[in-house]
């Protein structure tokens, strides 16, 4: 049976996986930095994954052989501090990586991003294995963390397992400080009978996928056999784009009186450097992969 780590247990995602393996009776321990506002229907400790040794004791006392490892510093907020942002994003992925191998832990889940594509990767439908040259430091992270993936793999038989994810929607968390925040931000604005200024042109088309695909997703890529796989870095994964214009009509032909201004800021330049399409074929045929939540599907379960 998994024993599963959960790190940055308290963000969009890692909330959302612990509801998953509650369902199915999964042994989780959940750690963040911080200390869960209501309390978790799993283990939960307090812990700093830059902390190898706490860490470490955690994996051992909880007997762990599976590890999601979600602590990230997203886009917008790396770029406040882009040497904060690599410490965590890069020395976290370096414990997590020393630990498995000292604990003899081969699985493991790493989320990468869009993040990782540049001007350079045909923005217009990205495929699998472009040319990148990510313009974030947060991009930057995640593309070395794809190649130091690949390399562990070979070095250590570790068996890292990574979606490159677009924007993901979940209007039962707070934003993270990423550059595709606007579209939670707005749907809880109409749900709020509230104004709205985006911080993105009314024209900037992004990738997005609702939060129940991107946890099935994960989970069915980890349930996979390795030797099915062809992609040793991330696997590309979408479920729709839109720009903020089109969600504005969507949100108002359902009847939500709600006014958006347009006021673009720094994140516009990262929006432009990152995919308006993803080219998700490698994902199906090597593991299956398929979109449940479209745009309607996902406004449906946002507003219901």
């Amino acid at each position: 049976m998994d024993r599963i780590l959960i790190t940055g247990a308290l963000g969009q995602l890692g909330l959302e996986f612990i509801k998953y393996f509650k369902k199915s009776d999964t042994f989780v321990l959940a750690t963040d930095i911080r200390n869960p506002h209501e309390k978790l229907s799993c283990e939960f400790e307090k812990a700093d994954v830059l902390n190898k040794e706490r860490l470490d004791l955690l994996v051992k006392k909880y007997e762990i052989n599976t590890i999601y490892h979600l602590v990230a510093i997203l886009s917008a907020n790396g770029e406040k501090n882009p040497f904060i942002s690599w410490n965590v994003n890069m020395n976290s992925f370096q414990n997590i990586v020393e630990i498995s191998v000292d604990n003899n832990i081969k699985n493991i889940f790493w989320p990468s991003s869009i993040a990782v594509f540049g001007t350079d990767s045909n923005l217009d439908f990205v495929p699998q294995n472009p040319s990148m040259n990510p313009e974030t430091i947060y991009g930057v992270s995640k593309l070395a963390g794809e190649k130091l993936s690949s390399y562990y793999s070979r070095k250590f038989g570790l068996d890292i397992r990574s979606l490159r994810y677009p924007g993901i929607i979940s209007t039962d968390t707070l934003p993270g400080g990423g550059t595709t925040d606007y579209i939670i931000e707005m749907l809880n604005a109409a749900k709020n009978k509230s104004d709205y200024t985006c911080f993105l042109s009314k024209e900037t088309r992004l990738p997005m996928m609702y939060i129940d695909d991107a946890i099935d997703a994960a989970v069915k890529l980890m349930s996979v056999e390795r030797k099915k796989l062809t992609i040793s870095s991330s696997y590309n994964i979408s479920g729709f784009s839109i720009t903020p214009s089109e969600l504005e009509d969507q949100i108002k032909s359902r009847g939500f009186n709600i006014k958006i201004n347009y006021k673009p800021d720094f994140r516009q330049e990262i929006a432009n450097s990152w995919p308006k399409e993803i080219d998700d074929s490698s994902s199906i045929k090597d593991w299956g992969w398929s979109c449940n939540f479209g745009l309607k599907e996902t406004l449906d379960k946002v507003f219901s």
